[in-house]
């Protein structure tokens, strides 16, 4: 958001604006000429839509708000402050170039890893398969707890459980927050619903008769809409080794390598195939 300041709007658009993200001020006024230059420069790198800082323009030249500049010891325009939980954190003063101001508000611009992690949250109800994409390269650059427990959630809504629980180990007890217990919860009843009667039923039978293909293929099925991918690839990776046009087996194979997609597991079992067939 960019905003004019004024007696009005001081303490919403300032203070109440500075608690939930980076506000800077700009400190301008008309008279001075490397103001009328720096501002729409100023403008353009912030944007109104820019969802971590606001811009918030002083204009000195309003008696009413010298004394803002003057609070802060300002001694020449054009002045950047950065503010953050009603407290001023930083301080440029005199004109910049595009440069400068880019290397002022680096420090409170997302990194590329926060921005992928905003992508994903925005995709996340859409597009978990694309979510968990996203996560994945924003845990590459940054290894943080908050894209750890929401890679959690995209694993637990492409039904990736054991993946899931894993994730959720890795959460230490300050972090284990409203969207922990939630994932949590979630988890525990996709695990109940995983063990079901019909899938011990079809273990006990293949327990029996361990050499059934039909079994085997009966199983990964099952194990698969239950969230266990890997058990099911490889129940059906013994029966592909066995034979190559057993039933379903390879048709069932080949939809849940593309249902899971770049997961490093499907990655693993599609060059187990590759090397089946040629």
């Amino acid at each position: 958001m960019i905003v004019d300041i004024n007696v009005q709007n001081f303490q919403q658009a300032l203070i109440e604006a500075s608690m939930s993200k980076t506000v800077v001020i700009y400190f301008h006024a008309q008279q001075v000429p490397e103001c009328q230059a720096m501002t729409p420069l100023l403008e353009r790198l912030i944007g109104a839509d820019n969802s971590h800082i606001d811009l918030a323009k002083v204009n000195v030249e309003d008696p009413q708000l010298q004394s803002l500049a003057v609070q802060l010891g300002l001694q020449g325009l054009p002045a950047m402050v950065a503010f953050k939980d009603g407290q001023p954190v930083d301080v440029l003063e005199g004109p910049q170039d595009e440069k400068g101001i880019k290397q002022f508000l680096q420090s409170y611009q997302p990194n590329e890893a926060e921005l992928l992690l905003d992508q994903a949250k925005q995709m996340l109800g859409m597009d978990p398969q694309a979510a968990y994409g996203l996560l994945q390269q924003a845990r590459a650059l940054e290894d943080s707890a908050t894209i750890r427990l929401c890679l959690a959630e995209a694993a637990l809504a492409l039904n990736k459980l054991e993946e899931t629980k894993q994730l959720l180990a890795t959460i230490g007890m300050a972090d284990q927050d409203s969207q922990y217990q939630h994932i949590l919860a979630r988890l525990e009843l996709a695990e109940e619903a995983a063990d079901s009667p019909e899938l011990r039923e079809l273990e006990q039978k293949l327990a029996a008769e361990p050499e059934s293909l039909q079994l085997k293929e009966e199983l990964a099925v099952l194990y698969f809409q239950a969230g266990r991918q890997e058990e099911a690839l490889q129940l059906l990776t013994e029966v592909l080794q066995q034979d190559l046009a057993f039933g379903e087996a390879r048709k069932h194979f080949l939809d849940m390598l593309t249902t899971m997609g770049a997961d490093p597991v499907a990655s693993r079992y599609r060059r187990k195939l590759y090397s089946m067939l040629y």
